[in-house]
């Protein structure tokens, strides 16, 4: 697969550091942010080809965030996973809703979320 562009949004910097080595592995570029309007600053400058998104974030959610990719042209089509530890049903039909196209719960594998990754790209 060819290189991808991959924001990855968390305000824990253990999990942005510990994502970003796992998909570098795979020959990405990564991307990061520490809360929601930093995310969609990113988003919207870098027009990453997928977001990973944590729900729990300051200044915006992740739900924020995806529902405000969604609405735009420019980051409509953009694959978008949930990373988080919000696990709720609600919070999983809520991401479904809003267009998120994979959930992986924390704490995770990271050769199990380089697969996800990997999926959802190739979809």
């Amino acid at each position: 697969m060819a290189t991808c562009k991959i924001l990855v949004a968390d305000d824990n910097q253990q999990i942005r550091l510990l994502v970003s080595a796992a998909l570098r592995s795979l020959g990405h570029e990564i991307l990061q942010a520490v809360d929601g309007e930093k995310a969609l600053e990113v988003a919207m400058a870098e027009h990453p080809d997928l977001v990973l998104l944590d729900v729990t974030m300051p200044k915006l959610d992740g739900f924020e965030v995806l529902r405000f990719l969604r609405k735009r042209p420019e980051t409509a089509g953009v694959k978008v996973i949930m990373l988080t530890t919000a696990a709720q049903n609600t919070d999983l039909k809520h991401g479904a809703d809003l267009g998120c196209d994979e959930y992986v719960t924390k704490p995770f594998d990271p050769r199990a979320l380089r697969e996800v990754v990997e999926r959802t790209l190739a979809s």
